[in-house]
């Protein structure tokens, strides 16, 4: 594939060891879902550049909780090819349709194999799908229907954190104030350790956001 000089406004941009800490995932394993050989989607950027953008984290994100529950990468890529050229999209799992049609998918790939253990691992798929996958949806923000996820919203769109590629580059941020949960965890770290009250003023920002971006960075850190 030949690659030309891509914009880096508005992806969403992540260093594989940025994405396996946002996806609480080994790096070994990020790379190996994004490497040439084993790779379920095309790289926006050249490969060579470790960089992913916000789309690809998304699709990392469903291949990382599908690995999480033991779903095969050979069941993953026949899912990620039907959805793909269902939907005509380089990243399905994240399109608004598989929301919907996901299942249905996994259904038609379980008829067309004849490997025991293919089949197991598809009916596998269709549990995941059902109990692991749609709740997660719902952490998930579309501009319009049938669209790409625009917004990531890790703790709910309660927990203020959201991932959104037209701010601050994709990175965690405080949905509000658009400042780097990073950022207000290092303050909350300062010197011996401050208050989130004191944090708070520092920054101008509400204590609920000071705890719930804190929260959510202990929660990678666990």
């Amino acid at each position: 594939m030949l690659f030309t000089k891509k914009t880096r406004i508005g992806v969403g941009l992540y260093s594989i060891a940025d994405a396996a800490r946002i996806l609480n995932a080994p790096s070994t394993s990020v790379h190996r879902w994004v490497s040439a050989d084993e790779s379920l989607f095309p790289r926006y950027f050249d490969p060579s550049e470790n960089v992913l953008t916000f789309a690809e984290l998304m699709e990392l994100h469903f291949i990382k909780m599908f690995r999480d529950e033991g779903v095969s990468l050979q069941t993953i890529h026949k899912a990620s090819s039907a959805a793909a050229q269902r939907f005509e999209t380089d990243y399905p799992f994240s399109a608004q349709r598989f929301d919907t049609d996901g299942k249905t998918i996994f259904a038609t790939l379980i008829d067309e194999q004849h490997d025991r253990e293919v089949v197991e691992d598809l009916q596998r798929g269709q549990y995941v799908f059902g109990a692991v996958m749609r709740p997660f949806f719902r952490k998930l923000q579309y501009d319009a229907p049938n669209s790409a996820v625009s917004q990531f919203w890790p703790r709910g769109k309660r927990g203020q954190v959201v991932l959104d590629p037209l701010r601050k580059f994709g990175k965690p941020i405080d949905a509000q104030s658009g400042i780097p949960t990073q950022a207000i965890l290092d303050a909350v770290n300062a010197g011996r350790g401050q208050k989130p009250a004191v944090v708070a003023r520092w920054l101008g920002i509400s204590v609920a956001a000071v705890q719930a971006t804190v929260a959510f960075e202990r929660s990678l850190a666990a």
